[in-house]
């Protein structure tokens, strides 16, 4: 059985500055351009019995080649934005949010979702 366990201390989870979107993800101290968040979560292929049990997490998961990549860990928090300061990052099975510019201690931290949850959702 895997077993996730968030540890990354320079993030936190509060409300989002963006009207209507619940919580979002927040640096907890100053970051620099090109520090990492790693994307903790199962796996899942595309189209599989397991891809269609988790049908309401469709929105949040993330492709990774032919899988699917189910967040769990704080990472899961980042919200949408159309001047994004984090972009999503392959490097084999694992996924990676890293930051495109310094930010402050307090600042939101948010990347572009994929066309299709912007055209699900009615995102611009």
């Amino acid at each position: 059985m895997m077993v996730l366990d968030e540890t990354d201390p320079r993030f936190y989870a509060a409300r989002s500055t963006i009207p209507g979107a619940g919580n979002g993800l927040f640096a907890r101290v100053a970051l620099c351009a090109g520090d990492r968040l790693e994307v903790l979560g199962p796996l899942v292929r595309a189209d599989s019995v397991s891809d269609r049990c988790t049908a309401f997490e469709d929105e949040y998961k993330l492709r990774v080649g032919e899988l699917l990549l189910i967040p769990c860990g704080i990472a899961a928090l980042a919200n949408h934005s159309a001047q994004p300061n984090l972009e999503k990052v392959i490097e084999g099975e694992s996924v990676f949010l890293r930051l495109l510019v310094d930010v402050a201690a307090g600042d939101e931290l948010c990347f572009s979702y994929s066309d299709y949850a912007r055209t699900r959702y009615g995102i611009a």
